[in-house]
């Protein structure tokens, strides 16, 4: 065998492979055979052989159906020469393009290549190519009948699917910004898509991501408000998920209330965002919010709040759990934020809250599943301003070793 750039690598179970660029046969080469434990070999030719690809054992070849996954990423990056090798008879910009999808990138580069619409859709609409390759799979589309619906105009391709069909539900579908597209995802962009006159306000807005989709999810009536032209004008990231978290625990608060969903929609900088927030959190503290969506607390049969499960974990003496719901509301009027707000959530087990005094007074809030904490969602300061650097370092430590401990 002729070879240029061969490697030793490892699978995701650390069991080594050998990998080779094969120069004169322009093929990936990966020897499968210490993972497996019997000879096996995987093949993979470049671009200008169609990328076809198959499995070599010791007595046999064999072939994949059209358009198979061939079981190992070759799209992301990657440290290995020879697969670097491979990439390179590829086009940059498609190798680029795909690299977001989870499910089948070899598979949409084999389409690419072999399909000129294909390779026109991903280059101008990856989304859409992602929508379509789910809704291939739902809906049990044969290779054929997939590649009709992808010679269809991009609207025609979204009504194909039932979502909103028009130019400007195009244009938005394409400011869809994510890391990575994965089924839950796409089922959530289906779900928005499938309300023309909410698609129809998200015609301006530049950044479509999850967090606002989310949002949008829960709360419509953002879409096409001078609210959604804030979120859109904030570049720093933590801001701007600092915003969709103020506005989502006021909705709560104020069990939806409408008018403070009015003043919310109407709010044209984080500022006002962050006021409207204040003020709901002081009327909550003080009891004078009664929403009829208001997430109240469970009451035993005397109309007292149903007391707090066992702490998920007791503490330290700087990170002190909050074991009743009175207290719970005590750190919420202390802090001057909407932590009493969480009451049924901790009473359901799916939450609890711890607070710091020193160096600095925080709330801790930490997510609960079967008694044991699983992650955090808030470190906030008085007015939910963020935790300094030492603070914040205690308490990620003492966060990361709970975490840590549940892997025993």
């Amino acid at each position: 065998m002729l070879a240029t750039n061969s490697q030793h690598a490892s699978n995701a179970n650390n069991t080594p492979q050998t990998i080779h660029w094969n120069k004169a046969e322009n093929r990936l080469e990966i020897d499968w055979t210490e993972t497996l434990g019997y000879p096996c070999r995987l093949v993979v030719y470049g671009w200008e052989q169609g990328l076809e690809w198959h499995t070599e054992l010791s007595d046999d070849i064999h072939q994949p159906v059209l358009f198979a996954e061939p079981g190992i990423n070759l799209i992301n990056p990657t440290s290995s020469p020879a697969i670097r090798q491979w990439q390179s008879t590829i086009p940059e910009d498609l190798i680029t393009i795909l690299q977001p999808f989870r499910l089948w990138s070899f598979s949409l580069l084999q389409m690419a290549n072999q399909w000129q619409e294909m390779s026109d859709l991903l280059r101008s609409n990856p989304i859409l190519i992602w929508l379509a390759r789910e809704y291939m799979d739902t809906h049990k589309l044969s290779n054929g009948q997939f590649r009709e619906m992808l010679n269809l105009k991009q609207h025609q391709i979204l009504g194909a699917m039932g979502l909103a069909a028009t130019k400007s539900s195009v244009r938005a579908v394409k400011r869809i910004q994510l890391e990575s597209y994965i089924p839950s995802m796409s089922e959530l962009v289906r779900q928005l898509w499938r309300q023309p006159s909410l698609v129809t306000h998200l015609r301006h807005q530049q950044k479509i991501d999850r967090p606002l989709m989310r949002l949008l999810q829960r709360l419509p009536w953002i879409a096409g408000r001078p609210l959604a032209n804030t979120l859109d004008a904030i570049d720093c990231h933590w801001q701007y998920e600092e915003l969709i978290q103020l506005v989502t625990d006021t909705c709560r608060m104020s069990g939806n209330n409408p008018d403070t969903q009015e003043r919310l929609a109407g709010a044209r900088s984080f500022n006002a965002v962050e006021n409207i927030h204040n003020r709901v959190v002081d009327e909550y503290n003080d009891g004078r919010h009664h929403g009829p969506g208001q997430f109240t607390a469970l009451l035993d049969e005397h109309g007292e709040p149903l007391p707090f499960p066992k702490p998920p974990h007791p503490g330290t003496s700087e990170i002190k759990p909050i074991l009743t719901p009175a207290d719970l509301a005590d750190e919420g009027d202390l802090m001057r934020h909407c932590v009493a707000s969480y009451t049924r959530r901790i009473q359901e087990g799916e939450y609890f809250v711890y607070h710091m005094d020193h160096p600095q007074p925080l709330t801790i809030g930490v997510k609960v599943r079967n008694g044991a904490v699983t992650g955090y969602d808030q470190i906030k300061g008085i007015r939910n301003h963020s935790a300094e650097k030492e603070a914040n370092d205690i308490v990620m430590s003492w966060i990361k070793n709970l975490l840590n401990a549940r892997e025993f």
